[in-house]
């Protein structure tokens, strides 16, 4: 019987070689546990579709001040170059404790934080550009030339004013230029609106049971009016009001 052919054994690419060595460090760590990495949800195209990409979320993730962005952020680096490239990122969620949705969510709070850090930071540096850029333009003038018929040269008769809008502004920001009253009247009035404000009359109010008892008997009990008020006379004995009069007019004949 001719022997079999050897058939040479199929060799791993660098992916699942990455996968493997992330698993055997796994499990080292969770004997007791069951590698469950594939169930992880799927964010890395959520990732690539920031701009920037994948870079752009992990330094935001570098400089976010939070302790899942941390401990992601430190397993991450961990890993060898060819691993980070060759694993995805929600198996390595998975293996650094935290998982993908997680993650996500981190990603998130990061790089709104750091896109917000990033342009109060363009905004000061920008400010002194800016600022001589308007004052360039609030104080720049040109000449204004006409043609000298004796000699029938240009001459310079005078010089335009700067960029009314650039003056505007650059008073605004020195404090020359007071803001509008119409401006400062409006704003009072949407805070006295504010404040006059009343709940809807339909707005629940908290009720003691005294106080819900009484309603219910006001309402189904007829109403009574009250008894005109009489102050007795006492005359040999309690009379009443009109009985006071008629002793009056006795006692006057």
């Amino acid at each position: 019987m001719p022997p079999s052919k050897f058939k040479p054994k199929k060799k791993r690419s660098r992916s699942e070689e990455a996968l493997a060595r992330l698993r055997q460090r796994w499990e080292k760590e969770h004997e007791d546990e069951e590698w469950e990495a594939e169930k992880e949800p799927v964010i890395t195209p959520l990732f690539k579709s920031v701009e920037g990409g994948i870079p752009r979320v992990l330094e935001a993730l570098r400089a976010h001040d939070d302790d899942d962005a941390k401990t992601f952020i430190e397993f991450f680096d961990s890993l060898t170059g060819s691993d980070r490239k060759h694993v995805p990122l929600e198996l390595v969620a998975y293996a650094s404790g935290i998982g993908s949705l997680r993650l996500a969510e981190v990603a998130q709070t990061a790089l709104y934080l750091y896109a917000s850090m990033q342009t109060k930071l363009l905004i000061s540096s920008s400010m002194i550009k800016v600022t001589r850029s308007i004052v360039k333009a609030a104080t720049d003038e040109v000449p204004i030339t006409a043609r000298d018929f004796e000699t029938g040269d240009n001459v310079v008769v005078g010089h335009t004013n700067g960029d009314i809008k650039a003056m505007d502004l650059f008073g605004r920001m020195a404090g020359i230029v007071p803001v509008p009253k119409g401006a400062q009247i409006l704003i009072q009035n949407n805070n006295s609106d504010k404040e006059t404000e009343k709940p809807p009359i339909n707005t629940p109010m908290w009720k003691t049971p005294e106080e819900r008892l009484r309603e219910f008997q006001d309402a189904t009990e007829p109403k009574r009016l009250p008894s005109p008020e009489s102050k007795p006379i006492l005359v040999g004995g309690r009379i009443d009001h009109m009985q006071a009069e008629t002793v009056e007019i006795l006692r006057g004949e």
